[in-house]
């Protein structure tokens, strides 16, 4: 049976096996459906999708995502603030805080710091806010002690809740991105081609020019946004980057590498099969000729031992 008759067959063992089925069939069966067309079209190539079987890969789903997902700490950041709001923490130091964040997070993601750089940041906008609260409170001859007067006199002040709001903005942001990358972003790799959906725009195919696909993990920062790395295709105008694939650092980047030398092992597995049969084939033949040296050195020994009895005999 083939595997399509297989799949298609199915359905009917099942209800022979539970006839019960039948009768929930018409209320579950539409949501099981939809269930599967959701999961199909889109959760796939959100959380990645490895579609095999035992022997191989057929395909890899993902989606890539732009700069502004690097965001995501601003989330539990905000979050983490209000709670510290909650217990009566100084408001300025507070607010002060989720702006130096946000500007830690917006030169990350403008100029590609790597965790280094980005540890060397914080660490300096740690020191900064020590030094200035010493040289304030310590040192009142400061020349810095007027601007510090001066914010005070200002009174900036924000409520707890305006951590949670900021909270649901960054995460508002995200998953306006995770909806761009749905739209824009799908990727779909086979042994051959790399197709990109796009909606509205149909589906560009091209194909892998001599397995021209690697991936890359620029940092730490990206490895930690759910395995993230970079993909790299070869096209023919020159080179095209998948930006923060989810999972490519993790078993989605293992299952790209066994893809791409699946045929390379088949090419090897037959080269082996065909030595091995070519190996076959001369022991083959050396053991012919071994027979056919024995036959024709018994053969001369009798005709030896013949003429030497019969030199005997006279």
């Amino acid at each position: 049976m083939s595997k399509v008759e297989s799949v298609a067959a199915r359905p009917a063992v099942s209800t022979r096996r539970h006839p019960w089925s039948l009768l929930f069939w018409p209320i579950f069966g539409p949501l099981f459906w939809l269930s599967r067309s959701i999961d199909r079209h889109f959760l796939s190539y959100l959380t990645g999708r490895v579609v095999r079987d035992r022997s191989r890969i057929f395909t890899i789903r993902f989606v890539w995502y732009g700069d502004s997902v690097y965001l995501h700490p601003m989330i539990w950041g905000s979050l983490l603030l209000y709670a510290v709001a909650m217990t009566g923490f100084a408001p300025g130091w507070l607010l002060l805080v989720w702006f130096a964040a946000l500007f830690v997070c917006y030169l990350t993601i403008m100029y590609n710091f790597n965790v280094v750089k980005s540890s060397v940041l914080l660490i300096g906008i740690v020191a900064a806010f020590g030094l200035a609260y010493f040289s304030t409170v310590e040192l009142s001859w400061n020349p810095l002690r007027a601007f510090a007067d001066h914010v005070r006199w200002l009174d900036a002040d924000v409520s707890p809740g305006f951590y949670i709001a900021a909270a649901y903005l960054f995460t508002a942001l995200i998953i306006c991105e995770v909806g761009w990358a749905w739209l824009f972003h799908r990727v779909e790799i086979d042994e051959s081609y790399v197709y990109e959906h796009r909606f509205l725009q149909g589906t560009s195919r091209e194909p892998i020019f001599a397995r021209g696909l690697k991936r890359e993990t620029k940092d730490l920062l990206e490895l930690a946004l759910l395995g993230a790395a970079d993909i790299q295709h070869r096209t023919k105008s020159g080179y095209k980057r998948f930006k923060n694939v989810p999972f490519a650092s993790l078993w989605l980047g293992n299952a790209l590498d066994s893809l791409l030398d699946y045929r390379r092992r088949g090419e090897i597995e037959l080269q082996e099969a065909g030595d091995e049969a070519a190996e076959q084939a001369r022991m083959q033949d050396a053991v012919q000729d071994l027979d056919e040296m024995e036959d024709d050195g018994v053969d001369g020994m009798d005709d030896g031992v013949d003429e030497e009895g019969d030199d005997g005999d006279e």
